[in-house]
């Protein structure tokens, strides 16, 4: 790229800055949660559309359960619903004169470059100092849901190509600006129905909040219900022997505890070598509490809902066969849960860890370009998150990378993403784009 050419954007970018945190605000602003197995992401695809239109972009909304094959294929999981929950592509493809033609991507044969994210949102729940949907920016952080997961990357990028547009950078290469639905709670199939659509490109770049890494690779995981049930016991008076539930899965838990511990000290993936994968309960319940703020029985069942967290290369059949030998080996010796039955319930889908190849010539671009707008040497290292990477990594010749902003509460009240780093972002987007595909 010449010189004068990354002065431009650095300088496009600077005097826009405002206009980037705006985007971030009015996709916060837009309400797009994710109840399983409905969402309401409708409104902000249908922004998202409008957007890409304003760009000059040939725009594709589709539903997913449009896309031939999504159900049959083998990543596929059942029982969600995609009603009003379309899926926006947008593509740039080079302009007159330039070799324009056929499917964009790699079934072109031109460079290709893929930016992706979700709008879907988790559920809000509980309350902070700032409104859910205000997008209030207070000493430089962007409040709200979905600031930092993930809309404010997604406004990054949607002002990276809005940059190469306006400074009128022809492109040689195609742009491909996608946002899918459902990818909370383990969907993911809208990142998949854009795969099978044909979208795909010499390289995706993921802005998951990754605490501004360049993340060639991902955890994956899986959240569970483990259930403990009796036939009513009620007081269990003159039992000698009390089927007793709560207690029980007080056992599992304690076995649960001490494998997720051992499990840490295994050999674990190159880059992942000091990480800690965790095994965390969300939710446990057991029995009711009576209209005068009291319980009086022993309840029939009690559970727990956890999510556990693994490296790439550990398989859904590897997960769930130790989890259950957890189980099996604590009731060969707890006379308590010798007098329980239990059950297990997936509350996702399996998403697996995944990585892709560190020395892609794109990834070295990217890193070229963060460095050169932070002024420090890119960091490295694997997202501490499980994520849809692996429906490109996986599941189609895409490979993908994360790159995302520094932030904190995801899922959680307050959440907030730095506006320093969607300005950055902005900035070594919009370089990879020029570098990559002018």
């Amino acid at each position: 790229m010449a010189a004068h050419t990354r002065a431009a954007i650095l300088a496009w970018v600077d005097a826009h800055q405002a206009a980037v945190v705006g985007l971030a605000q009015a996709l916060v602003r837009i309400p797009s949660e994710n109840k399983p197995p409905h969402g309401s992401e409708k409104a902000c695809q249908m922004f998202v559309a409008d957007y890409l239109r304003d760009l000059g972009c040939q725009v594709d909304v589709f539903n997913p359960l449009e896309i031939e094959g999504l159900t049959e294929h083998p990543a596929y999981w059942p029982g969600h619903d995609y009603t009003d929950r379309p899926n926006v592509v947008g593509v740039l493809t080079p302009q007159p004169g330039g070799a324009v033609g056929g499917p964009p991507g790699l079934a072109s044969g031109r460079r290709s470059l893929l930016f992706t994210g979700h709008v879907d949102v988790v559920p809000t729940v509980g309350e902070g100092r700032y409104g859910w949907w205000d997008g209030t920016v207070v000493d430089g952080a962007l409040y709200g849901r979905g600031a930092n997961d993930m809309k404010g990357g997604i406004a990054a990028y949607l002002m990276a190509a809005r940059c190469i547009r306006e400074l009128d950078l022809a492109l040689t290469g195609d742009l491909i600006l996608e946002t899918v639905v459902d990818e909370e709670f383990g969907g993911a199939h809208g990142t998949l129905a854009c795969r099978l659509r044909g979208y795909n490109a010499d390289l995706a770049i993921l802005p998951e909040p990754n605490n501004m890494l360049i993340s060639t690779a991902h955890r994956g995981g899986q959240q569970f219900r483990l259930f403990t049930s009796s036939e009513g016991v009620g007081m269990g008076f003159g039992e000698t022997v009390l089927r007793d539930p709560v207690t029980a899965l007080g056992h599992l838990l304690a076995a649960l505890d001490r494998y997720n511990a051992e499990r840490q000290g295994r050999p674990k993936p190159k880059g992942f070598e000091n990480d800690v994968f965790p095994l965390m309960p969300f939710v446990l319940r057991a029995g009711e509490l009576l209209p005068w703020g009291t319980g009086e029985a022993i309840p029939e069942t009690a559970w727990v809902e956890f999510w556990i967290e693994i490296p790439p290369g550990v398989t859904e059949d590897e997960l769930q066969s130790e989890l259950r030998a957890v189980v099996a080996r604590a009731t060969e010796t707890t006379p308590t849960l010798q007098r329980v039955t239990t059950r297990w319930e997936e509350r996702t889908r399996f998403l697996a860890g995944s990585s892709m190849a560190e020395d892609h010539p794109a990834v070295g671009t990217l890193a070229a370009n963060l460095s050169s707008v932070t002024g420090q040497p890119p960091a490295f290292g694997p997202a501490p998150f499980a994520c849809d990477g692996f429906m490109f990594n996986l599941h189609s010749p895409t490979p993908v990378v994360i790159l995302g902003p520094r932030g904190a509460n995801a899922h959680a009240p307050d959440e907030w993403v730095s506006v320093e780093d969607l300005v950055a972002l902005t900035k070594t987007y919009a370089l990879t784009i020029a570098d990559w595909l002018t």
